[in-house]
């Protein structure tokens, strides 16, 4: 039997259950034809399944996107919404008139090409949030680099000397790197307006990407030292603090750091089930590690242990900015990113004799190479090793003394 539900508590545990990829459709059992549509995101919406002069039509009901943090009276509100937007249009299906006809038109008739910022709303609701783990960050950039620029202009009128005056400015502020992340975004953001419709051409189409020098920098033992003094003297919140110690301790990707749940806190093991390269991960805990989140545990929300000062699971864009002001902590440049913390535990792990498979069993990084595809050992032993000869190496670090009981291991 299709899943179902019959009033808000089940579209609540509908939304608790995300699909891990793609979406899922739940049947309401006293409306015909509706729908609610979750996707992996955990992000729900209200579809209308009909057919009409022969036609099979999808209508994306104008409700409020839901997801699982959603109130229930909100829920209930929306569902009631829903159930009402429904029933119209199968009046006028009755009457054989066509819902999606009738909303096209009447869009036709009353917006008038939308401005870069309008079209920013739509690009993020209907291409970013159902397609894109990291929409928040495109909502991000084209709220901080393109808005405050473009934002006025109606779409059609930006031309490519618009876009390549943007990427000129990031490019004069010497980040490369950033500025070839903006074009990207400018790339699918137009692609997506061309798509439907509203323009003749992409003014971001053929504009070439610079090359980007690859970071290199890793903390030294020093760094480290001082860093953890200073994140240890309490020198930002307790969620960004720990974040960074995190992504130190466990080196891995500061976003899914941020999106920590209680739930996937198993033992002495963190389960990623949705990690940045899709490839379910698991990383083992050090006494350090389970320290820290048992600090965050008494401030959790909605089974999210990292929160910012609104109640939010962190945001962590906003972890680089701190790291830029630990000025104590940075004896050459160029200061480093919080990404730089996952490549000084991968190098340290290097240093204490683990290879290179190893090194990237630990930080997740995928491996498609035949051999890669075919190996289905979870390498748990051997990521655990690694993970606790760094412990004992980074107390010895944080410490200032040599610690009898680091251990070396042979490359394999």
């Amino acid at each position: 039997m299709a899943n179902t539900y019959t009033n808000h508590k089940g579209v609540k545990s509908a939304l608790s259950t995300p699909p891990e990829s793609g979406q899922e459709e739940y049947k309401d059992a006293t409306a015909s034809g509706l729908y609610l549509r979750v996707y992996s995101t955990g992000l729900g919406v209200f579809i209308h399944r009909y057919k009409i002069n022969a036609q099979r039509r999808v209508f994306t009901l104008a409700v409020p996107e839901i997801s699982k943090s959603t109130k229930e009276t909100e829920l209930s509100a929306a569902l009631g919404q829903a159930r009402a937007i429904h029933a119209q249009q199968r009046t006028q299906i009755k009457a054989g008139i066509d819902p999606a006809i009738e909303r096209d038109l009447k869009a036709q008739e009353l917006v008038a090409m939308p401005t870069v910022s309008e079209f920013a709303d739509t690009y993020i609701q209907r291409y970013a949030k159902p397609k894109k783990k990291s929409w928040a960050e495109d909502e991000r950039q084209l709220k901080a680099d393109v808005i405050p620029v473009l934002g006025s202009l109606k779409i059609d009128a930006v031309r490519r000397g618009h876009v390549i005056a943007l990427l000129d400015k990031k490019e004069d502020t010497g980040a490369l790197v950033a500025r070839n992340r903006l074009l990207s975004l400018l790339s699918k953001y137009f692609a997506f307006a061309f798509e439907r419709d509203l323009i003749q051409e992409n003014p971001a189409k053929g504009i070439k990407k610079l090359d980007e020098e690859a970071r290199t920098r890793v903390l030294s033992d020093n760094e480290v030292r001082l860093l953890w003094q200073w994140l240890h003297s309490n020198k930002c919140d307790l969620a960004t603090n720990s974040a960074l110690k995190l992504a130190l301790v466990t080196g891995q990707r500061v976003d899914e750091i941020c999106s920590m749940q209680e739930k996937h806190i198993q033992g002495d093991w963190w389960l990623i089930p949705d990690p940045k390269n899709s490839v379910p991960h698991t990383v083992f805990l050090t006494d350090r590690a389970k320290q820290i989140i048992e600090e965050l545990r008494p401030h959790s929300r909605k089974g999210y242990l990292l929160i910012n000062r609104e109640g939010e699971s962190k945001d962590s864009s906003t972890l680089p900015a701190v790291m830029e002001s630990a000025k104590v902590a940075w004896e050459i440049e160029p200061r480093p990113t919080p990404h730089d913390l996952r490549r000084t535990l991968t190098t340290g792990i290097s240093k204490l004799g683990f290879n290179r498979l190893v090194q990237d069993k630990v930080i997740n990084h995928k491996d498609s190479s035949v051999g890669g595809i075919y190996d289905r050992h979870d390498y748990a032993k051997e990521k655990q090793q690694a993970l606790e000869a760094w412990a004992r190496k980074l107390d010895e670090i944080i410490h200032g003394h040599t610690a009898d009981n680091v251990l070396t291991f042979r490359q394999a």
